[in-house]
């Protein structure tokens, strides 16, 4: 049966260790807030997703060591139903793989690998599968921090909006690259024509959020628990701001970074003793951040969160109470408002709505 039209399709990926079946589709009733489970499909690990550009196809990170290292999963996504079906799945080229993003043109998908330190870019065939790692990086260097630093922990791996770039955070190197992407060459990653961010030594840099019209990245380092903005050209960058998103825990965790759909505010949820969400006004000149409030997401870790298309909603995923939390978003001042819609689930730690 078809949902109404209040209702879109929410994709949850979750750690597998504490009971977790694996990726969950759930309903979202964008009247109410509430979650309802539809549908799962059995997964190893699956700690970030990403839906192909068609909607057609869901990929999945397979967040694993050892033997043959980590792995990308791919599904075909029956929309009709709410099922997902298991393709392939392929080797990341490294241990942990933590991240996935598909270029916008559909034909390849990069994979972020943690504990190897390393990037694979895999080919997506004609029917929508993968094939093996084409293209891989394996980085080396440490930084200032022994026990975080110690080697380089590549944590994201994502294309920007138009296609052309590939950009890669490293917690362990405290850098993030830029790289040129051309999807209609056999090695698509321009190795040579990088640019390259570096932020404080051990900061450690996880996630970054885009702002292509005004050519800015927003830099979250999770050890640090900072917001660095940077004013990017073709062969430069220029730090503009630090501002500070935990000012709570002695050891900051920050973990996810996005924009709002208009582009007006900004979100970072951090872990450790904050547990929380730190909402950022954007200047719409400069681009410059100004907090304007904190919301807790009232649970523990939350490692990932979602804003709804709408901009009238925020879902937080605790991975350690186990929940994920729904909130009422004001788009004109930006700040959020619990309202007593909560879904039960082992584990959640990636949300993204379907296409």
């Amino acid at each position: 049966m078809a949902l109404s039209q209040h209702k879109e399709i929410l994709f949850i990926g979750t750690y597998t260790q504490s009971g977790s079946y694996g990726i969950y589709v759930a309903a979202f009733d964008a009247n109410t807030g509430k979650i309802s489970l539809l549908d799962s499909a059995a997964a190893s690990n699956p700690s970030y997703l990403v839906q192909s550009p068609d909607g057609k196809k869901l990929y999945a990170i397979d967040e694993l060591a050892g033997g043959k290292g980590g792995e990308v999963s791919s599904f075909q996504y029956d929309e009709n139903n709410y099922k997902l079906e298991f393709l392939n799945k392929q080797p990341s080229g490294g241990d942990h793989p933590c991240f996935v993003d598909i270029h916008p043109r559909g034909k390849w998908v990069a994979a972020a690998n943690y504990s190897g330190g390393s990037l694979g870019i895999l080919p997506v065939t004609n029917e929508g599968s993968l094939a093996p790692v084409a293209q891989f990086f394996q980085y080396t260097g440490q930084g200032p921090n022994p026990k975080r630093q110690e080697k380089p922990h590549v944590h994201q791996s994502l294309f920007s909006p138009n296609g052309k770039y590939l950009w890669v955070t490293d917690l362990g190197l405290d850098e993030i690259k830029r790289y040129d992407f051309n999807p209609k060459k056999k090695l698509p990653v321009q190795e040579n024509r990088a640019l390259v961010l570096g932020t404080k030594p051990g900061a450690g840099p996880r996630h970054i959020a885009l702002y292509p019209k005004k050519n800015l990245v927003y830099v979250l380092a999770e050890m640090e628990g900072a917001v660095s903005v940077f004013k990017t050209e073709q062969s430069t960058a220029v730090l503009l701001q630090n501002i500070e998103c935990d000012t709570v825990s002695k050891q900051p965790g920050s973990a996810a970074i996005f924009l709002s759909p208009d582009k007006k505010f900004l979100y970072v949820s951090n872990r450790a003793d904050a547990n929380s969400l730190t909402i950022f006004k954007i200047d719409k000149t400069s681009g410059l951040l100004e907090k304007v409030g904190g919301q807790s997401t009232l649970g523990k870790e939350p490692r990932n969160f979602v804003i709804h298309p709408s901009g009238k909603w925020l879902l937080a995923a605790n991975q350690q109470t186990n929940d994920i939390v729904v909130f009422k978003r004001d788009i004109q001042t930006g700040l959020l408002t619990p309202v007593n819609q909560k879904l039960p689930i082992r584990s959640p730690v990636c949300l993204i709505f379907a296409k």
